[in-house]
């Protein structure tokens, strides 16, 4: 009894140290259990393969991403509402803490609200999940400690609120859920949505969110790895005094482990759904200037480095070429200062619109004309949904390759 003790207390210290990664959504690998039998023995009934019926449930993903400040929210909201439009049901999704989505479209929160035929937008708000996140580990941890070590672990959790990487975790962790178990889409003409878009914060932030699955996988194999030892030592050390001390009695099962385990299969399912090129992809955003240009082919390597798909580019504000000789000498006689600087500023353009081309030359490209105002509301993004109405991301799939429907470069 007393190593019985002894391990308890060793398995408490262990608890604080894991259970922040593994103490949260104790129901969703449930959830996720129930949503696949159901999805089974549907796929049973239609007589489908499974391949083929879980291609055609699973949403396509889409990512939007790229350097601050070159219509990444543009872009997402009027694709998502070219889709919409199409008949396919979308779900647009905020991940950036500049909640751009909310100027655009008005008052959005943290669950899906719908704005359009086919189309529900939410926003999710960093301090929210945190303290979502954060009370989900503390149910978790609770029953694990008592007394003076319990009020010492709580504080200690909430201190973590404000330490590196917890609004990171909170955050990826609600992108989980929506990758995995998504919402069903609020008009009921739908079973479950087509499309899910993220508007995403910039690059160097999205490129970390993307390979959280990557790091956390292998973080939770060294952690799972440490907790097998302990639990094979605390074996050992019940098996040598259940003769003399408790005969008959078992290991107890460890909560902690089948924690980390319901983890890094969610963990695993969500790297495997990412990774899949017919149905995830990142559509990256640039502008034709020097240093979007350079960040975005950038961004590319390290979002392929984690084995992302790359969908498309967008090249957004281009300045439209100028009016006809007559009208330009005409413009140039008056306001000839202002002449100059755009021309110089439309040649510039030119260049790094042509290095972006080069670089992104095996993917569907995109030219979007700067807007004489720029998007303020859902009937300002009209000219932009128009454009996007014909653009397709890449796919490595025969089928999207033969049947023309990947946008030209223009």
């Amino acid at each position: 009894m007393l190593l019985s003790r002894l391990w308890k207390r060793a398995s408490s210290r262990t608890a604080k140290d894991t259970a922040v990664w593994a103490g949260t959504q104790p129901s969703a690998a449930h959830e996720t259990h129930e949503t696949h039998e159901a999805h089974e023995a549907h796929t049973h009934q239609s007589g489908l393969a499974p391949g083929q019926a879980e291609i055609s449930k699973h949403p396509e993903i889409w990512f939007f991403g790229g350097k601050g400040g070159v219509g990444k929210t543009s872009c997402a909201a009027a694709q998502a509402l070219a889709l919409a439009e199409k008949g396919e049901a979308t779900l647009l999704v905020s991940t950036d803490p500049a909640h751009n989505l909310g100027d655009l479209f008005g008052t959005v929160g943290g669950k899906p609200y719908n704005i359009a035929p086919r189309l529900d937008v939410m926003e999710l708000d960093p301090e929210r999940e945190c303290d979502r996140y954060l009370e989900a580990v503390r149910q978790r941890i609770a029953p694990l400690v008592s007394g003076e070590r319990s009020a010492t672990v709580m504080r200690q959790l909430e201190l973590s609120r404000h330490a590196p990487g917890t609004s990171e975790a909170a955050l990826f962790d609600a992108l989980v859920e929506i990758i995995l178990t998504p919402p069903a889409p609020l008009e009921d003409e739908a079973p479950h949505y087509r499309h899910i878009l993220f508007d995403t914060a910039p690059s160097g932030h999205t490129i970390r969110l993307l390979s959280l699955p990557e790091v956390l996988g292998g973080w939770l194999e060294g952690m799972l790895g440490q907790r097998r030892r302990a639990i094979a030592e605390r074996s050992l050390w019940l098996d040598s005094q259940q003769a003399s001390e408790t005969p008959g009695e078992e290991a107890p099962e460890d909560p902690i482990s089948e924690a980390l385990e319901q983890r890094r299969t969610r963990y695993a399912a969500l790297r495997q759904r990412l990774s899949d090129t017919r149905r995830a992809r990142v559509i990256l955003v640039s502008t034709p200037e020097k240093l979007p240009c350079l960040e975005t082919t950038r961004t590319r390597e390290a979002l392929e480095a984690h084995g992302l798909a790359v969908g498309g580019l967008i090249i957004n504000q281009c300045l439209p070429e100028p009016a006809s000789q007559g009208a330009g000498k005409s413009l140039s006689a008056t306001h000839e200062p202002q002449a100059d600087w755009v021309a110089t500023w439309r040649e510039q353009q030119r260049h790094w619109a042509a290095r972006l081309e080069e670089a992104f030359a095996d993917r569907p490209r995109l030219r979007l004309l700067r807007q004489p105002e720029l998007p303020e509301d859902r009937a300002s993004l009209a000219p932009l949904v128009a454009q996007f109405t014909a653009f397709r991301p890449w796919s490595p799939a025969p089928a999207a390759s033969s049947c023309g429907c990947a946008a030209p470069a223009r």
